[in-house]
């Protein structure tokens, strides 16, 4: 009995925090702004400059993440369909760095055939996850385009419709 115990233990946190992930590409994915300090710490760390200009940037905290964000999708749709984990903690799991691949797409109904607005990127994030207020959170993200460059694949056949 000890030992399923134990590994249930061992279980329990990588499921936390791959559901934090889902639960955080939902908040987006819904734009319920409010909710990303659920999946969030104050001072997280969002990187996607890797991704371009036109695609990514720097935001250093929450309330910038939400403010850039929000920007970035204004009204368009958006969604977020996330890999699994891979996860290590550090020696104390108190902390865990967190390798995921995420599809990310956007489309502007107005714009289905501008790539810089209606678009899917094959994401790399690298992540560092911490325990905060007794949840798993995101204090830091590295984000990298896993293709040659931005896809617009959904719309892009030059006839309109």
């Amino acid at each position: 009995m000890r030992v399923a115990a134990l590994l249930l233990a061992s279980l329990i946190p990588p499921l936390l925090i791959h559901q934090r992930e889902s639960i955080l590409a939902e908040t987006l994915d819904t734009k319920d702004w409010d909710r990303l300090g659920e999946s969030m710490t104050k001072d997280v760390v969002y990187d996607s400059r890797p991704l371009g200009p036109d695609y990514g940037g720097l935001s250093v905290g929450l309330e910038e993440v939400i403010k850039n964000t929000k920007k970035a999708f204004g009204d368009a749709m958006v969604a977020h369909h996330v890999s699994n984990a891979i996860i290590k903690f550090n020696h104390d799991a108190t902390k865990a760095n967190v390798t995921t691949y995420i599809v990310w797409s956007r489309w502007e109904h107005k714009a289905l055939h501008d790539p810089k607005k209606t678009f899917r990127i094959y994401e790399r994030c690298d992540d560092e996850f911490v325990v905060d207020d007794g949840k798993w959170k995101l204090k830091y993200s590295l984000v990298t385009n896993l293709a040659p460059k931005v896809e617009n694949p959904y719309f892009n056949d030059g006839h309109d419709e």
